[in-house]
């Protein structure tokens, strides 16, 4: 294959991932909004709809639309945004579920809290709170820099270990309400299957929470249209963990205090490599090739 082909082909395999997980996210969204309004479907048929049908068939028309331009969508080397993200989506399912099963769940604790009393238990808000799992790793194929894919692994693996720890050491649980039963609607169906599959004492802070937070302010320095739907996703997820009763509120501000705080230091560190010991200013410096290093660049490498 030339070099021209290669990069054909890969930027046409960066695009069409982007917009297949973009697209999932939307039919979630949408599905929300129709559920709310008193829409209610046959599971048999929506669990080929949403994640197949509709983004498989508007991603085809999207790049047909931009077929002339798919090379300019490339980020070389390849494996800096394909199996960074894919490794990446795999340590936070696994570990999340090792740590959950390696947690007692007599240790564990309940919160009580007079502010969430007064938040009502919505079952529909479950296709907002599925939305974390594809948006987790949109970044990865949207990042127009190798800098960003990087500090976004280095991110969540800060993150997600300093949360784990947490959970390790004081762990807390929440009552989950009771489902009227896994057949009344579409809704109380998924999060039917969410209460199986999700310990209920993973909750302080919400990884949920954290790992949304910091994928939309990835998504942020890619551009601002998708940044700001990023950033609205991402508070539509946190709300979603409270409707559903999966989390309390100051797990909600927690997890967002712990995104914040990861966000802001890797990026000081990323505009001051020279703080930090050299073999890790491989993954700050040569963004790519033909670039000066990010020492010079100052604010200019975002």
């Amino acid at each position: 294959m030339t070099r021209a082909a290669a990069a054909d082909t890969w930027g046409l395999v960066r695009r069409v991932l982007f917009y297949y997980v973009f697209f999932d996210i939307v039919a979630l969204q949408v599905v929300f909004l129709l559920v709310s309004a008193g829409a209610d479907f046959d599971p048999d048929w929506m669990v080929w709809i949403v994640p197949a049908v509709v983004p498989i068939s508007l991603t085809a028309w999207r790049i047909h639309a931009e077929w002339g331009t798919l090379r300019e969508r490339r980020l070389d080397p390849w494996w800096s945004w394909l199996g960074v993200g894919l490794f990446m989506f795999g340590f936070w399912s696994g570990s999340y579920f090792l740590v959950g099963a390696a947690t007692d769940p007599s240790r564990a604790r309940l919160l009580s809290v007079v502010l969430d009393r007064f938040v009502p238990f919505r079952p529909e808000y479950v296709w907002l709170y599925l939305c974390v799992y594809p948006f987790f790793i949109l970044p990865f194929f949207r990042a127009p820099r190798t800098a960003i894919v990087y500090r976004l692994a280095v991110g969540y693996v800060l993150m997600l270990l300093v949360s784990y720890a947490i959970f390790l050491a004081m762990p807390v649980t929440y009552d989950r309400p009771v489902l009227p039963g896994p057949q009344a609607t579409f809704s109380t169906w998924a999060l039917g299957i969410v209460h199986g599959q999700d310990p209920p004492w993973n909750c302080l802070p919400s990884t949920h929470c954290s790992v949304a937070l910091l994928a939309a302010l990835a998504l942020r320095e890619s551009g601002r249209a998708v940044g700001i739907w990023g950033l609205a996703t991402a508070i539509g997820i946190a709300v979603s963990t409270v409707y559903t009763k999966q989390h309390y509120i100051v797990d909600v501000l927690a997890g967002f205090s712990v995104a914040f705080a990861t966000w802001w230091t890797l990026r000081w560190i990323w505009r001051n490599p020279a703080y930090v010991p050299e073999p890790a200013r491989r993954f700050i410096e040569p963004e790519e090739p033909g670039q000066a290093p990010a020492l010079t660049r100052g604010l200019a490498d975002g």
